[in-house]
């Protein structure tokens, strides 16, 4: 799948959850979306060479505009995860 077409959903999903306002149906889609994240293991992760090249550059670019955490940093907040 082209990383656009992607783009585009995510944006679509986006808007989708921003519309809903009853708060039981929330917490379901809520819920579905943590119990598949659970369930993704990172073997399960197929990238295309043109998307590890983006993602790639994408690095680069926040390296070069110093977004980067200290290992303490980061060792704090992937606690929450």
């Amino acid at each position: 799948m082209k990383s656009s077409t992607l783009q585009l959903r995510k944006i679509s999903l986006i808007e989708y959850l921003l519309g809903i306002q009853d708060e039981k149906v929330f917490a379901k889609v809520e819920s579905n979306i943590h119990k598949s994240i659970k369930s993704v293991k990172p073997g399960d992760i197929i990238l295309s060479k043109d998307e590890l090249i983006e993602r790639a550059e994408f690095s680069n670019k926040q390296i070069k505009k110093g977004h980067v955490l200290n290992q303490k940093d980061l060792e704090a907040q992937s606690k929450n995860w």
